[in-house]
C-alpha cells in the first residue's frame, strides 16, 4: 500500500512538473523606467515564454513602460554586478543616444546590486534583479539562447 502510494505522488509530481504552468518563468524584479526628468526603480514582474521575455511593471501608472523582447531579436543582454549599471562601450553609446539623461540618477547610487541590460536594434531595458534570483534569470537567458556577457567593475589603483 506505502509503494502504491509512494508511486501516485512520485507520477503526479512528474505530471505538474511538465506542464505548460510550469515551464513558465516570473521573477521579481525592478525596471528603471522614466519619470519626468530622472529615473525610477518600479517593481515589476520578469516573464520568460517561449519565445519571448517581458517586463510589466505592477503599478498602473508605469504599465505603458512594459517592454516585451523576442529572443531573436535580442541583441545584447549584459549583466553586471555594480553601484549602477554597467556597459559595454558600444552598449553605453546606444544607451546614451536612447535615454539621454534618464541614465545620471545611478551615478548617485551606493550600494551594490545585480543589473542586466537587454537590447535590441530599437529598445532597451534596464532591469534590477534580487540577490535571491538573478542566477535563475540569468539561466533562463542561457536557456532560451541569449549569451548573457558579463561586464565587471574596473578596480581603481591605490
Amino acid at each position: 500500500m506505502k509503494i502504491r502510494l509512494i508511486s501516485m505522488t512520485v507520477l503526479a509530481c512528474l505530471v505538474l512538473a511538465t506542464t505548460p504552468i510550469a515551464l513558465a518563468a516570473d521573477y521579481d524584479v525592478e525596471l528603471v523606467v522614466p519619470s519626468g526628468k530622472k529615473t525610477k526603480e518600479t517593481d515589476s514582474v520578469l516573464s520568460f515564454g517561449d519565445s519571448e521575455m517581458s517586463v510589466t511593471p505592477d503599478k498602473q501608472k508605469f504599465k505603458n513602460d512594459a517592454k516585451t523582447f523576442a529572443f531573436e531579436d535580442i541583441e545584447s543582454a549584459e549583466y553586471s554586478y555594480a553601484k549602477k549599471p554597467m556597459l559595454s562601450g558600444g552598449g553605453a553609446i546606444a544607451t546614451a543616444l536612447v535615454a539621454g539623461l534618464f541614465v545620471l540618477p545611478f551615478l548617485f547610487m551606493k550600494k551594490k546590486k545585480h543589473w542586466i541590460t537587454v537590447q535590441t536594434e530599437t529598445e532597451f531595458a534596464v532591469i534590477k534583479m534580487k540577490k535571491s534570483n538573478y542566477r535563475s534569470i540569468l539561466a533562463e537567458f542561457k536557456t532560451n539562447g541569449v549569451e548573457v556577457v558579463e561586464i565587471k567593475e574596473e578596480k581603481k589603483d591605490k
